[in-house]
């Protein structure tokens, strides 16, 4: 975690916060399909037809990058760019609701600015060379919030 001008940012989703890589091995059901990561189930999203859909399930893929991969070779879906920042956000939300000790480990990140640094020059869903919109980083300082708010609720 680094520290600047007071506030704490977390820019590499690596190491101790790999888990909140959408390439982290945290297996989740997504709308009745069960996936080995994050990338696999946002992938699988591209498309509408469920034959391709299949290809990214765990059972037949799990390695996040071929998933990757796959996800530039399918039938993309007419409203991919109206969708996709929902999908991310249910997908990743996903995750969390599916695995408690992700959740906590979000939640332990404290207040600290979450920024998918990198260096594959994605500044749709990170950032590069201090530039880009950081969507990914945004949906997980929201999903902490709102788990912030519903951890506090059950207290």
């Amino acid at each position: 975690m680094q520290e600047t001008q007071g506030i704490s940012k977390i820019t590499s989703f690596r190491g101790k916060y790999a888990f909140l890589s959408n390439f982290y091995n945290a297996p989740i059901i997504y709308r009745g399909l069960r996936y080995a990561n994050n990338e696999a189930a946002f992938q699988s999203q591209k498309t509408l037809y469920p034959k391709e859909r299949l290809k990214f399930c765990s059972s037949q893929l799990a390695d996040p990058a071929e998933a990757k991969r796959l996800g530039r070779r399918i039938t993309l879906r007419p409203d991919w760019e109206k969708v996709k920042i929902m999908l991310m956000y249910e997908i990743c939300m996903t995750k969390f609701h599916q695995h408690p000790e992700l959740a906590q480990a979000l939640l332990a990140t404290d207040n600290a600015l979450l920024i998918e640094e990198n260096v594959w020059k994605d500044r749709y869903w990170g950032m590069c060379d201090g530039y880009g919109e950081n969507n990914l980083g945004l949906i997980l300082m929201d999903i902490r919030g709102k788990l912030r708010m519903d951890y506090q609720r059950a207290m």
